[in-house]
């Protein structure tokens, strides 16, 4: 269990009943109205605030509304909603019913139906509470109104009928001897079920257009689009959707992908809380997911990574986070200055797609797997290293391999001062670029490509634990390809 440090603070509030009003279809509402205060956090304080609020056994359908006075951007307040069987203890997410963080005003949940980004489900008698996240707050601090209405009685609401469930789990044919072979995919994007605009839908089309194999799909700190994509009819057989989850806390971001049904990792992480950090961590593996740490320059509030530049535990750490920019050069940075410890940690690429002008596959993961296309493979691949990133899906391509056919992932057992030949590549540049080779944090060699690309051919001399890992740039310094490293293990040395 994480520790309690992340406990946020229970406002009391005796609501204040406005009249009761008949409604056609024989539903009844009631609703309750309170105004209260919100001091600026400080910088250890907690950053959530709990409401309750009673449910009487007959309610069918609660409506929240909220509001309060943006100060042009100087105040920001997160929403979501438990159940009666929320615990109240860090890590447990028993009871949650929704999250929407500050992209709605007004959300509801029913028996039948919700508002994306909730769950629907019985309506169960007993204590609620409305969960506020202080993302921004200014120093006067800020007044928040909030309305629930409560419908009871009969609905007229009805249940949408649900599309015929396929299986996500393995798309394509299954390889009998196992060789790899090459897929591309995007980790990271976002639906209405978050921030996004898209919908699962329309988003299952624009991948398959890009010409990706595989996606996750992470909404912020919800498992709302767990059942859609899993009911989701679709007549395709060349894409792979996949659950995973963006738990984003107001000190940086991480995905976790591969997560069971109606999975969902706790997000109420302090910001610069390491061991909460860590147990969050562990809460993804034991799920069977892998996290990875997203964006860690984001310039976003909250975006930035504040949990130590270890990343300890960590699969992957996405360097590269859709159009390339100086927080990428960053995050690529700390990337390597772990395995320059001795860290195989992976590097990846994602869209972080929100909607249809931010493309998928721009930047994209390419992954070498074995067998099928399927999750296990997919995460796999991931946890082993086996990726180049490339700034679209259909390239450019990468070749990075030694002379008896190590590749990208691979950890090669050599001799003291053993001479490595290597073979690299490069294919379908936009323009003429820059090819280097990096191991230990410099570039040990360079060549130049134009266009239509290039092939040379490297010997170096291996005489210490190391790694060795291929950049293709443009002239503006640019990233287009970008390879995990081919590990090198002296004999002598006991792997890790």
């Amino acid at each position: 269990m994480l520790k309690l440090s992340i406990a946020c603070a229970v406002v009391v509030l005796l609501f204040a009943s406005a009249s009761t009003q008949n409604l056609p279809s024989s539903t009844t509402t009631r609703a309750i109205v309170r105004t209260i205060h919100i001091d600026q956090p400080k910088p250890d304080a907690p950053r959530y605030i709990y409401v309750p609020f009673e449910v009487a056994s007959s309610t069918k359908r609660i409506n929240i509304s909220y509001n309060y006075d943006r100060a042009y951007g100087l105040n920001t307040l997160d929403l979501g909603l438990f159940d009666p069987r929320f615990t109240g203890k860090a890590g447990d997410m028993s009871g949650f019913r929704g999250w929407s963080a500050y992209r709605r005003s007004e959300v509801f949940v029913s028996n039948e139906i919700a508002t994306p980004g909730y769950i629907p489900g019985t309506i169960q008698p007993g204590t609620w509470r409305i969960i506020i996240g202080l993302y921004q707050v200014a120093p006067a601090g800020v007044d928040l109104t909030i309305k629930i209405d409560f419908e009871t009685g009969e609905t007229t609401t009805a249940k949408p009928a649900k599309a015929k469930a396929t299986s996500q789990s393995k798309i394509g044919p299954t390889s009998s001897k196992l060789t790899l072979r090459w897929v591309r995919g995007d980790l990271h994007m976002h639906t209405v079920h978050s921030d996004g605009d898209w919908t699962i839908p329309q988003l299952i089309t624009a991948a398959v257009s890009a010409g990706l194999d595989f996606i996750f799909i992470t909404d912020h700190n919800t498992n709302s689009h767990h059942a859609e994509i899993d009911n989701v009819k679709t007549d395709r057989k060349d894409l792979l959707v996949m659950r995973g989850e963006e738990v984003t806390t107001y000190g940086g971001h991480a995905n976790v992908w591969g997560l069971p049904k109606d999975g969902l990792i706790d997000f109420r992480i302090p910001p610069r809380d390491q061991a909460a950090i860590s147990q969050t961590v562990d809460q993804a593996h034991r799920s069977g997911a892998l996290i990875s740490l997203n964006h860690p320059f984001g310039v976003c509030a909250g975006c930035m990574w504040s949990y130590g530049k270890e990343a300890e535990g960590f699969d992957a750490i996405e360097v590269w986070n859709g159009s390339w920019d100086k927080a990428d050069d960053l995050a690529v940075g700390f990337w390597d200055r772990l395995l320059q410890q001795g860290r195989r940690i992976t590097a990846i690429a994602s869209s972080d797609s929100h909607r249809v002008e931010n493309p998928l596959g721009q930047a994209a993961t390419h992954l070498a797997i074995r067998g099928g296309l399927s999750q296990t493979n997919v995460l796999r691949s991931i946890r082993e290293g086996r990726a180049y990133l490339t700034s679209k899906p259909d390239g450019p391509g990468v070749t990075f391999e030694t002379r008896d056919s190590h590749s990208i992932g691979d950890v090669v057992r050599v001799r003291n001062d053993q001479v490595i030949k290597f073979k690299i590549g490069v294919s379908n540049l936009p323009s003429p670029a820059t090819i280097s080779l990096i191991s230990d944090g410099r570039v040990v060699q360079t060549f130049r490509s134009n266009a239509e690309g290039s092939s040379q051919g490297v010997e170096l001399k291996v005489s210490h634990n190391t790694y060795f890992r291929i950049e293709v740039r443009d002239d503006s310094g640019t990233m287009l390809v970008l390879t995990n490293p081919i590990y090198f293990q002296l004999q002598s040395t006991p792997e890790k």
